[in-house]
């Protein structure tokens, strides 16, 4: 009888300790899978915010509005003063460095030192560059300009101006628009390898050169090849060349025609003064920068 109840006794505690150890498993199992649950969901944090992201990105890459032009929101006041005073179209051609022992053999080089000088008076006092559009339009009557309106415009395309010039306007990160001569470049440009402060715009492509009459050759020449030679102008610069400037300044009706048949929307002369609302577009003046010009005299040209 003792034998059997201490084997019963036995049974029992052997038993109470394989419930206690299914207990153990059972409660194992269900922590375990409760953790694998847990870091399963935390290594899908990534993959959805990867897919976040991309939606983002995706609604990021939808066209943005166009913003309202700075033109639209001008007083009548601004309107009326911008359009009495008119648009200096600075006029520049060549640069020189006096500090690396360079000269200016005439009143076209403009020493590099004053062009900063110029510049940093422009940005200092907030002076804005306008589109061409915005150009045309004020031509036109059709907007006015802000006060401090500016545009800066070099002819030719010379080594110099790309040296000396353009990094004082990456500086200042101001906008200039380059007349280039394009027979001077073999291929069209690769817009790429040039500072965005860069306008680039025609001075024909082989038209720099005296014609029959010793005056610049599109005087002269006859319409198919003018248009031929605007055209090639256009394929070296880009679809956005639509200004040009006069070789010499030189100039006459069928010139303006044929620049107009050709899509050119602006085209500017040598003549010294500024552009007003109801201006010719395509014969518009500019403000000649000559070398020696002080700093005050240019404040005078501009203001």
């Amino acid at each position: 009888m003792t034998k059997s109840r201490t084997r019963k006794k036995k049974s029992n505690s052997n038993y109470k300790v394989l419930v206690f150890f299914l207990l153990i498993l059972i409660f194992v199992f269900i922590f375990t899978k409760q953790h694998y649950k847990k870091n399963n969901e935390s290594n899908n944090e990534p993959n959805n915010t990867a897919t976040s992201s991309n939606e983002v990105t995706q609604t990021n890459t939808e066209p943005d509005k166009v913003k309202p032009s700075i033109v639209e929101n001008l007083s009548e006041e601004d309107i009326k003063l911008s359009k009495e005073r008119g648009l200096p179209v600075l006029m520049y051609h060549f640069f020189y460095d006096a500090s690396a022992g360079e000269t200016g053999k005439d009143s076209n080089f403009m020493e590099i030192h004053d062009f900063e000088e110029q510049i940093k008076y422009l940005s200092e006092n907030e002076y804005y560059v306008p589109t061409w559009e915005e150009v045309l339009g004020y031509i036109k009557g059709e907007n006015g300009l802000p006060l401090k309106s500016i545009v800066i415009t070099v002819d030719d395309g010379d080594e110099s101006f790309f040296r000396l010039a353009v990094p004082v306007l990456e500086k200042y990160n101001f906008t200039a628009t380059s007349f280039l001569i394009t027979s001077w470049y073999t291929s069209p440009l690769d817009r790429a390898k040039y500072p965005s402060v860069i306008d680039f715009q025609s001075h024909s492509h082989n038209m720099h050169i005296p014609g029959s009459n010793g005056k610049g050759a599109f005087l002269t020449i006859d319409y198919n090849s003018a248009c031929k030679d605007l055209e090639t102008s256009r394929s070296i610069i880009g679809d956005d060349c639509r200004v040009f400037c006069y070789p010499f300044g030189h100039f006459n009706d069928s010139c303006k025609k044929t620049l107009k048949d050709c899509n050119y929307i602006l085209a500017f002369t040598t003549q010294g003064g500024r552009v007003f609302p109801g201006d010719d577009p395509y014969e518009l003046s500019r403000v000649r920068m000559s070398k020696g010009d002080s700093l005050n005299a240019f404040i005078s040209k501009v203001k």
